[in-house]
């Protein structure tokens, strides 16, 4: 195996050795070329994936969190101008266990600053630090939600008035949010009430959240003033979702395809009616329980003597006559009470739901399909005993077939979505099913080509890089008879003199071509002289 490798390295570098200056280049630049990509590609796959630690941390808790990341030998980098440490996604929980342990960070303000204080600090500055400490709590919890990278808070919180009388102001808050996706109406909602409920005397009206680029993603002011356009869609569609949903439960067990377009009407008018009802206590009356009474009683008597009355004028006039008694005219008496009852009072304040679905002036238009399955292999005998081609048979019966659908499944989604204005349009789909067809190209010789080259590459080698053997050259045998025929055939072309070589080289052939036939006449003879040679050798 040594040699083998020794030998191979020779060769390679004597054929690197015969290559020009330009096919040597050639050679290093491809070479370089791969191993630049070998690189590239160990780089990207094995490079760790980075996850934020902390992000606009101060200078302080940065040195703190650095110094602990040092002595423990774990990786980080910064960015954001120093404020922002990141981890290799493999380090980040041994990181927090270590950065927990020591207390790190502690270089924001924290409550223990805020109680941080001296004789003569007053109870204005005592209570502007636990405001201050308020806002950077609000904004290290927005900061550290997913879908925040930063946030600001601003906070206005009226100085308490001692005054008994003196109303209390309601605080305020301003917050601008650097997003990294986009946030819910939930989500938004939930942060405005975070914000309300960290901030004493803060309500959810008095609450304003924007982003970075200036939109507005939370206005407390307009609560209780309707919903707006942004919210009916958000409110419509949810509604569509949910019906939508119901109806495909429903009938995704009987039908293939489902197609569902609600037409729902949401009521978004403001009512509120206020309604007293008085009733009495006690039960067979109508009269409430007496709870005051006064009376009053006066009399008269009217007498009349004939006499003009004093002080009006007699009339001109011709006055009838009636016969009157004479003397007294008469007596009057009156009585008179007033009474005051307690009856029982029921208020009832009736607020409408706002957005709710009009089921009476909604629709749903519901449209369902059955698949049809035309298989080629089922109906190839059909096929052929018609005269008719499978394609010729997909476009004949291409086009949907309206079948009639139950009225229970119309009645099951009135009965599902509340809502009675139902249509329901059924149809059945084909779907063909060829006979697969299969097509031989240039994929499917591939593997056997790259098998080929492969093979082929190994052959070239081996016979590049193989030993190459020492090739003798040897002259034929010639028997005895040839040899003396060559002779004298020479002799005959080219009397030359004879040397003592040829006559002993004549010698030894005419005593060999005799040997040889006396070994071809007597074989037996020769057998048993050489079976004498050896018993003499043996004895000896």
């Amino acid at each position: 195996m040594q040699e083998t490798i020794t030998q191979v390295s020779g060769q390679i570098t004597e054929r690197w050795a015969e290559l020009p200056t330009n096919r040597k280049i050639q050679i290093g630049v491809g070479v370089l070329g791969i191993v630049i990509a070998i690189a590239v590609a160990i780089f990207v796959y094995t490079r760790p994936t980075m996850g934020v630690l902390y992000r606009n941390l101060d200078l302080d808790a940065v040195a703190q969190v650095l110094e602990v990341l040092d002595a423990n030998n774990i990786a980080y980098e910064l960015s954001d101008g120093g404020k922002t440490i990141s981890l290799n996604e493999q380090d980040m929980n041994n990181a927090k266990i270590l950065l927990t342990r020591d207390g790190v960070p502690n270089g924001n303000y924290t409550f223990a600053d805020a109680l941080n204080n001296s004789m003569s600090t007053t109870e204005a500055e005592k209570e502007a630090k636990l405001q201050y400490l308020t806002k950077v709590d609000l904004e290290n919890m927005l900061t550290s939600m997913s879908n925040i990278d930063s946030a600001s808070v601003q906070l206005n919180i009226p100085e308490e008035q001692n005054s008994f009388l003196a109303s209390r102001q309601q605080s305020s808050a301003s917050v601008m949010l650097t997003l990294r996706s986009n946030l819910s109406h939930n989500q938004i909602e939930g942060i405005a009430r975070l914000i309300a409920n960290s901030v004493q005397n803060l309500d959810v009206t008095n609450i304003t959240i924007i982003d970075s680029d200036s939109n507005t993603l939370y206005n407390g002011a307009t609560i209780g003033q309707g919903y707006s356009m942004n919210d009916q869609q958000q409110l419509k569609f949810a509604a569509e979702q949910d019906i939508q949903g119901k109806i495909t439960a429903l009938l995704a067990p009987i039908y293939d395809e489902i197609t569902i377009s609600p037409n729902l009407i949401l009521d978004f008018d403001q009512h509120t009616q206020v309604t007293e009802e008085y009733y009495s206590p006690l039960d067979g009356t109508n009269s409430g329980l007496l709870y005051q009474e006064s009376t009053r009683a006066s009399e008269s008597t009217s007498y009349y003597d004939g006499a003009a009355v004093p002080g009006v004028d007699e009339n001109t006039d011709e006055v009838p006559t009636y016969v009157n008694a004479d003397g007294i005219v008469g007596e009057s008496a009156s009585e008179a009470a007033d009474r005051w009852y307690n009856n029982n009072k029921s208020i009832a304040n009736m607020v409408k739901n706002v957005g709710t679905i009009d089921y009476n002036n909604s629709s749903i238009a519901v449209n369902v399909v059955e698949y049809i399955l035309h298989d080629q292999s089922l109906l190839e005998d059909e096929l052929d005993a018609a005269g008719t081609s499978w394609e010729a048979y997909k476009i004949a019966n291409a086009a949907p077939i309206p079948i009639q659908v139950d009225p229970s499944i119309i009645e099951a989604v009135q009965k599902g979505t509340g809502i009675n204005d139902v249509i329901v349009l059924g149809y059945q789909e084909p779907i063909f099913i060829s006979m697969p067809v299969y097509e031989v190209t240039m994929v499917d010789f591939l593997p056997y080509i790259l098998l080929g080259i492969l093979a082929l590459i190994i052959v070239f080698v081996m016979l590049k890089f193989r030993r190459p053997e020492e090739v003798v050259e040897t002259e034929p045998e010639l028997e005895v008879e040839d040899m003396l025929e060559r002779i004298e055939v020479e002799e005959e072309q080219e009397p030359v003199e004879e040397t003592l070589e040829d006559i002993e080289l004549r010698e030894a052939l005419e005593t060999k071509r005799r040997i040889e036939k006396f070994v071809d006449e007597k074989p037996e003879a020769v057998a048993s002289l050489l079976r004498n040679w050896l018993e003499e050798d043996w004895d000896d």
